[in-house]
């Protein structure tokens, strides 16, 4: 009897209403049911949680237990209905079997505590029960729930992969009854008069769900900065259309449909482009595209001559309308192999130009590309070509000139404007007097009233550029300074005799 005292002594004593046997019975089914309970819930959470990409690649490495999980998550409603069912019948055979043993148990150990007989007798019949399911409540909860939950949570595919051919197993063995149960909730709704989906909505990610997984960084934390604006640029790319990234008709560098050869080498020398627009009386009368690439076979057997008409080598150009979808867009030149197309507005007039840099530059972001933006073009030995917005000190330095700096200009162009007082044109000049010889500025490429290419020109003497091959410095507009000339900016330069001559354009800048 003295061996009794002891806790653990009391735990296998068995109450004077039940046997040894049945005590140890009683108690290993307690700890079978909640185990039981714990792997239903660890199968559930595993097999949902683990990445069905991940399951994916090692089914096609051959791997066998992967090959169950992707079975499982193929049929994921009735999985989850399987282990809905054991869940439920281990916690209905727990409380049925379990707490009429604790509370056995708690009778007992109450006759041990120093009260007499009669408050002993009230308290076994009063609170055995309650903390006989309070007990069984935590330990399902824990043991059962809790625990099994968070260490599938941990481990999903290491847990699947282990689990996943029981889990199959006993998937089928229950079929019979999940079956049951499933056509009894379809008969209970179908009275209620709802109608049961049977797509599976766990396999289901909308556009929305995904874009925010890609956006939000704790989702996917593998995902570096420049991915997650890649793919953000992606969702924006199928809602977009043709109008919100075309060349517009203000930008568009074309060539006449009598240019030559050597006229296409000069808007190349000025743009830098390798295919333009043909034009007919107009811009909205655009009869082709040429390609530059196209003429190399012709140039190479001496067909082609500087004086030589391109018309020959003019492709047909594609049309297509503002309104169209950047993703049919990118279909359609796929498909017909164009990587430029004329945008035409809703009365038929051209709009623009869309080509496939431009929609691969919505994905991927602007390319960065120091040609022709920011390169320097020795055209002969007098003339060079800088971009306007080059730093004018880099000017000075390149080709050894003392250009007059200021604080309300930074860039050539913005020299250039504040000498003419005004916003040149294409194709104007400025004729400067520099240290005793002549300077020309010839403005050969503008959008509206930005200036993007200035000619320098001088006749006395040789033009040579040092360092030529290295990209200009390229002053941007998010640059601290200004690029243009602000109110007032030619007060107090020492500036030399200017002339102002306008020329007609050879090619149609539009």
């Amino acid at each position: 009897m003295h061996l009794l005292a002891s806790p653990l002594s009391l735990l296998l004593l068995a109450p004077s209403s039940l046997t040894w046997p049945d005590v140890i019975a009683r108690i290993s089914a307690v700890i079978a049911l909640i185990g039981l309970n714990a792997f239903f819930v660890t199968v559930e959470f595993s097999i949902v949680s683990v990445r069905r990409s991940r399951i994916n690649q090692l089914v096609s490495t051959g791997d066998i237990q992967a090959q169950t999980v992707q079975k499982l998550q193929h049929q994921l409603s009735s999985l989850l209905s399987t282990t809905q069912l054991g869940i439920t019948l281990s916690s209905l055979a727990l409380g049925w079997i379990g707490e009429h043993t604790m509370a056995a148990l708690i009778r007992h150990w109450i006759t041990w505590l120093p009260v007499s007989v009669s408050v002993a007798q009230f308290l076994s019949h009063s609170v055995a029960l309650p903390i006989a399911f309070l007990l069984l409540a935590y330990l399902q909860i824990v043991l059962g729930e809790l625990c099994p939950k968070s260490v599938a949570l941990l481990y999903p595919e290491k847990i699947a992969r282990v689990l996943g051919p029981s889990s199959l197993t006993i998937a089928r063995l229950l079929n019979p009854f999940v079956w049951l149960l499933n056509q009894s909730t379809r008969l209970l709704l179908s009275l209620a008069g709802i109608q049961e989906n049977n797509t599976n909505h766990y396999d289901r990610v909308t556009p929305e769900e995904l874009r925010l997984l890609i956006t939000t960084a704790t989702e996917i934390p593998d995902l570096q900065k420049e991915e997650r604006e890649i793919l953000s640029n992606v969702f924006e790319f199928r809602g977009a259309t043709v109008e919100e990234i075309m060349v517009p008709r203000t930008s568009i560098a074309a060539l006449p449909r009598t240019a030559t050869f050597q006229d296409l080498l000069n808007e190349i020398v000025i743009s830098g482009h390798s295919r333009y627009p043909i034009t007919g009386e107009s811009l909205d009368n655009i009869l082709g595209i040429i390609h530059f690439n196209d003429l190399a076979i012709p140039l190479s057997t001496g067909e082609l001559q500087p004086h030589t008409p391109i018309e020959p080598w003019i492709l047909p150009a594609r049309v297509v309308p503002e309104t169209l979808l950047l993703n049919e867009l990118l279909s359609q030149m796929q498909r017909s192999a164009r990587e430029m197309v004329i945008v035409v507005d809703d009365y038929g007039g051209t709009a623009g130009l869309v080509t496939l840099r431009d929609l691969a530059a919505e994905i991927i972001g602007d390319i960065d590309d120091t040609s022709p933006e920011a390169q320097i073009i020795q055209k002969d030995s007098h003339t060079v070509i800088f971009p306007a917005q080059t730093d004018l000190e880099d000017v000075n330095q390149r080709l050894s000139l003392a250009l007059p700096t200021s604080d309300d200009y930074l860039t050539l162009g913005g020299f250039v404007i504040a000498e003419l007082q005004k916003i040149p044109q294409v194709n104007e000049q400025l004729i400067y007097s520099h240290l005793g010889q002549t300077l020309e500025f010839t403005v050969i490429a503008a959008e509206g009233p930005k200036l993007n290419k200035i000619q320098i020109y001088r006749p006395s003497q040789e033009l040579t550029v040092i360092n030529a091959f290295a990209p200009a410095t390229v002053r941007k507009a998010t640059d601290k300074g200004p690029s243009l000339p602000t109110k007032g900016a030619t007060k107090g330069l020492a500036k030399g005799p200017t002339q102002r001559i306008s020329q007609q354009p050879q090619t149609q800048r539009l």
